[in-house]
């Protein structure tokens, strides 16, 4: 059973589809916090890359990062139920009668090592097909195993969009950035990669930072936007889109499966961080719109798919 780390400095509370993570900072100097974006994990698919997974997870833990997980942390097409599926594409552990159970419960042990690190797991279409068809809630399952088995895990089920806040107290200061987020939809289109999704949810997203996954490709999107602040100051802050990859090597070489077969390119595996940070007075005294500041940084195998 894993053990709690006292030393993770945040809390979560959720209020239907808001997540609000409050984050203390113990000073200013050097102070960093740590978020990790993962969609698409497709962890029970034989393609999954486990050992990228590993990697990311365990340096989640040494950064004391906190984990939103964007949906499809499941394949789960082996059912009888899905004409997808195809016995060569399940892991031997799962290839037994209560195949769900035995997914879920796999999956609750392989991540209860990380479970205080989780604050959110969304939905995402594979998950929500296979609850429509079998009458049960994949999602629900996956975090009450999980707090089973790590009971100090803040973790919270997701919808297949929703909200995250992030909230900062550094010292006697206050700062906030909200994220938007949704499994994603479509096909990513073969040239413009899903890109054009961005000045479309830009429309009607507010958030400062916008993430989908689904289409299993990795690019960011920065969108300028004008706004007045309640002084009357014209200011231009950038709403941020991310697209977060896949960890689903699908691709396979030459072999005749469902995706050479349809004609796809290989997709990027990995993952995204956050990286908050506090940024000081400026050199002319003058106070920044916002001292806590984020980076993005796109974390992506060497290998591709």
């Amino acid at each position: 059973m894993a053990k709690k780390d006292n030393s993770l400095p945040w809390s979560v509370r959720q209020v239907k589809d808001i997540h609000e993570i409050t984050i203390e900072g113990r000073g200013r100097k050097d102070w960093e916090q740590w978020v990790l974006l993962s969609s698409d994990r497709h962890w029970d698919n034989p393609k999954s890359n486990r050992g990228l997974q590993r990697r990311h997870l365990e340096l989640a833990k040494e950064r004391k990062a906190i984990i939103v997980d964007n949906g499809d942390l499941f394949c789960l097409m082996q059912g009888r139920y899905d004409p997808r599926g195809n016995k060569s594409a399940i892991r031997p552990e799962h290839n037994v009668a209560n195949y769900l159970d035995k997914v879920i419960d796999t999956a609750a042990d392989y991540f209860a090592p990380y479970g205080d690190n989780f604050t959110v797991c969304a939905i995402g279409n594979h998950e929500a097909s296979v609850s429509m068809r079998c009458e049960t809630d994949i999602t629900g399952r996956f975090v009450k195993a999980l707090k089973e088995r790590c009971p100090t895990s803040p973790i919270r089920k997701g919808g297949i969009t929703g909200f995250v806040r992030f909230s900062f107290k550094i010292g006697t200061e206050r700062y906030s950035y909200l994220l938007d987020y949704h499994h994603g939809y479509g096909g990513g289109g073969p040239v413009t990669k899903g890109v054009i999704q961005a000045s479309r949810r830009a429309v009607y997203s507010d958030a400062d930072i916008v993430i989908q996954g689904h289409t299993h490709e990795a690019w960011e999107f920065p969108i300028q936007r004008r706004r007045v602040t309640k002084n009357g100051k014209i200011t231009h802050p950038v709403q941020w889109h991310l697209q977060i990859p896949s960890y689903k090597a699908h691709y396979d070489g030459g072999k005749a499966n469902w995706e050479n077969l349809k004609g796809f390119p290989p997709k990027p595996l990995g993952c995204v961080w956050l990286r908050f940070f506090y940024t000081p007075r400026a050199a002319d005294g003058k106070v920044n719109s916002t001292r806590v500041q984020f980076e993005r940084h796109l974390d992506l195998s060497e290998f591709g798919a």
